[in-house]
């Protein structure tokens, strides 16, 4: 069974379906030979997420064809390679250090003042441990909370911001 991606995605997926259907392969040959015939990109993308399924397959091959498609469309702007800037953390200590000034003299600069030590001591009011709620939930019930729309946490819809 050979075939190779010349076109668009969907044509070859159709395609290698109706030869799959014709061969005597098991769905792992078959996913293998549908990833080496896949477009290099697409490929190396879909390998990343380790599919155990052809049907896994075909919708990351869609994904990543869909996401170059967009990538060549003329209002796609790339954005920086960084995607989390640093953003100081501002903290105030107990004490503030105080700026001392020169008063004897108004021609000089005032002095910087000195910094206050940092200690993570455990009755320091700035040390704040968050742990984050834990559930063990099967994969069934995961996927029916999923279709019903229900917060994996609680028994509420899920909403954005919930």
């Amino acid at each position: 069974m050979e075939l190779k991606q010349r076109g668009e995605l969907e044509e070859y997926i159709q395609d290698f379906d109706i030869l799959w259907n014709k061969a005597e392969a098991s769905e792992k040959q078959a996913l293998v030979i549908f990833l080496g015939g896949l477009e290099t990109d697409i490929k190396n993308t879909v390998k990343m997420f380790e599919p155990k399924t052809l049907r896994h397959v075909y919708n990351l091959s869609r994904l990543q064809s869909n996401t170059q498609t967009y990538r060549k469309s003329p209002g796609y702007v790339r954005r920086p390679a960084s995607v989390f800037q640093h953003h100081p953390v501002q903290t105030t200590t107990t004490c503030p250090p105080q700026a001392t000034t020169n008063t004897t003299n108004p021609h000089t600069a005032p002095q910087k003042p000195t910094p206050t030590p940092w200690t993570n001591n455990p009755g320091s009011n700035y040390t704040k441990t968050y742990t984050k709620p834990t559930k063990s939930i099967r994969n069934q019930d995961f996927e029916d909370r999923r279709l019903k729309g229900l917060c994996f946490w609680c028994d509420n819809k899920f909403v954005p911001g919930h």
